[in-house]
């Protein structure tokens, strides 16, 4: 018994982890427009340090793969850590136009000798063509399971929806002073089976030719140390 309550908590812990992070796109409304500008250099041995309320990690691309008529950067890094086990995913961007992909891999999990796995996904992050107040949007359901008889699928489902807030901005992060600078939200709504609906909003500011350069989320804020790009 001790041990279902154990992997139902981490199931738990794992879901709203990957729903802070990301969301998977299925919205096919809106076709890629011209894009207004590099807002996510992408080059192999690009990498910025961001600040999280005092602790610093570098997010680095290291590697680039051709998929089809597209190319994706692979990442260094994007971990999820929680009590009881660990998980990480790799994540790889992509940019279609002025459209901004992030595909996060399956993530495989261990703890406590029961193995388990949640499943990957992509998602359009930003759209650097929409105007002011212009949204996009998309769902996706996500799904976890464990190598322990008895145990169901968890199924995640989450809506989400980007807005444009300001564009051709100034932005000052860490004594920088950054131009040309879009704010956007990012609100995303979860629902687990058996539980109760919740909510999140990240607000990203981006920064022409340099990436992201702040992002909050309640008391949680992130700022950009520095970054060298090739």
């Amino acid at each position: 018994m001790r041990k279902i309550k154990s992997i139902a908590l981490l199931a738990l812990l794992m879901s709203s982890s990957l729903f802070i992070s990301c969301s998977n796109d299925s919205d096919n409304e809106n076709t890629a427009e011209a894009s207004t500008g590099d807002y996510w250099p992408t080059a192999v041995n690009n990498q910025w340090v961001l600040d999280q309320n005092g602790t610093e990690s570098t997010m680095k691309i290291i590697s680039s793969e051709k998929v089809n008529d597209d190319t994706y950067f692979k990442f260094n890094q994007f971990s999820l850590a929680q009590d009881g086990g660990e998980g990480s995913a790799t994540a790889a961007i992509k940019k279609v136009k002025g459209d901004y992909y992030i595909k996060i891999a399956d993530v495989i999990y261990n703890a406590n000798g029961i193995t388990g796995k949640t499943t990957g996904y992509e998602f359009i992050f930003f759209k650097d063509y929409l105007e002011v107040n212009k949204t996009w949007t998309g769902s996706y359901t996500q799904e976890t399971s464990f190598d322990f008889p008895g145990v169901p699928v968890i199924k995640l489902n989450v809506n989400y929806t980007g807005t444009i807030l300001e564009k051709g901005a100034t932005a000052t992060v860490n004594s920088v002073s950054y131009k040309d600078v879009i704010k956007f939200k990012f609100l995303m709504e979860t629902k687990m089976e058996g539980q109760t609906a919740s909510s999140v909003t990240v607000d990203y500011w981006v920064a022409k030719d340099v990436g992201i350069i702040k992002m909050t989320s309640g008391s949680t804020v992130s700022v950009l140390v520095s970054y060298s790009l090739k």
